[in-house]
């Protein structure tokens, strides 16, 4: 997957997970519910694009019972 290939809720997804990148708060860590309501996109279309993020290895699952995501990169600044 090429940044040409992310689609508008792939970029809103890891926009969010991105939030906070150059501050001193922690940052990259989000919940599949806290991803749909920041990006305001249905629960169905982050569930579908997070699964295909983490498969290209943009994004890690770290916590199966919460759907606890973490940034691992982003193929627009590859």
């Amino acid at each position: 997957m090429s940044a040409s290939d992310l689609t508008g809720t792939d970029k809103a997804i890891l926009d969010v997970l991105k939030r906070g990148r150059d501050g001193d708060s922690p940052w990259g860590i989000a919940t599949k519910g806290y991803l749909v309501d920041e990006t305001g996109y249905s629960r169905n279309s982050v569930y579908n694009r997070l699964e295909v993020l983490e498969a290209r290895g943009y994004v890690k699952l770290i916590h199966e019972p919460t759907r606890l995501f973490e940034f691992v990169s982003d193929p627009r600044e590859e």
